[in-house]
Order: C-alpha cells, then structure tokens, then sequence
C-alpha cells in the first residue's frame, strides 16, 4: 500500500502539466467569449491564436492590429487575452467598455485552468500555428 501511495505521489505532478498545449497535438481550446459576450470557437479554419498574457503585450497587439487591421481575419487567426489578474470590477467598468470599441474580438481567458493550457513565457506573446486543429508550431515572440 505505502508503494502505491508513493508511486501516486511520484507519477501526480506529471499529470498536472499534462493538460498544456504543445506541438504537435490537436488543439482542444476551451469555450472563450470575447468582449462582446460571443463564443470564439477554434475551428478547422483556424490557422493562428495570439495570445498576451500582460497589459503591455496587449499594448503591443493593440497596436500591431490598428496598423493591420485585416491581420485577423486575412490570417484565420484569433487573438486572447490573459484576464485573470484583472479584478472583476475594473474588468467590467474600465476595460470591458473600452475593448468593446476595438473593431476586433478580444477573446477573454477568464480563469486559471483556461491560462494553463496555453504555454507561456515571460514577457512575450504565445503564438500558436494551426493545420486542421493540430498545432504545427508554438512561438513565443515580442511582438508579431
């Protein structure tokens, strides 16, 4: 009994990260609304997710799409956001009023196990490359 316990206590955290994307795999993206209250599907169409996980990597976004602002749409691709640090308060008086000026969707990760699914690192946008709902490539970058 105490090695099996030991064994579950060993193989356990593996099992934690075994839900992050990675290449390779298909895609199983959670239910995500944008600003609008929508539902983004990721569908056999989409061929790019976007990802910032910071204010000022949405500030680069934001301005990265008024320069192109076909860049969505001419790319199949879908841009989230990293909304769990936000309080809600200011989420809905401040922030949600102003993306809803966005001529874009914003998808809104709104909880931590949705954030966790997507790999991440410091201070650059996730980057994810689909082909048929399968992830071909994982980039993380500065800006796009």
């Amino acid at each position: 009994m105490k090695k099996l316990l030991l064994l579950i206590a060993f193989i356990l955290p593996f099992g934690l990260f075994a839900d992050t994307l990675k290449e390779g795999s298909p895609i199983q993206a959670p239910a995500i609304k944008d600003q609008f209250e929508k539902t983004m599907s990721v569908t056999p169409q989409t061929k790019q997710i976007i990802i910032a996980y910071t204010k000022s990597q949405g500030d680069v976004m934001k301005a990265f799409l008024e320069a192109n602002p076909n860049y969505l749409s001419e790319n199949s691709a879908l841009y989230l956001m990293d909304a769990t640090a936000v309080p809600s308060l200011v989420m809905s008086m401040f922030m949600m009023p102003k993306f809803k000026k966005y001529p874009y969707a914003i998808g809104l990760l709104e909880n931590e196990k949705d954030v966790a699914y997507f790999p991440k690192k410091e201070d650059r946008l996730t980057v994810i490359t689909l082909d048929n709902l399968n992830v071909t490539t994982i980039d993380f970058k500065e800006k796009l």
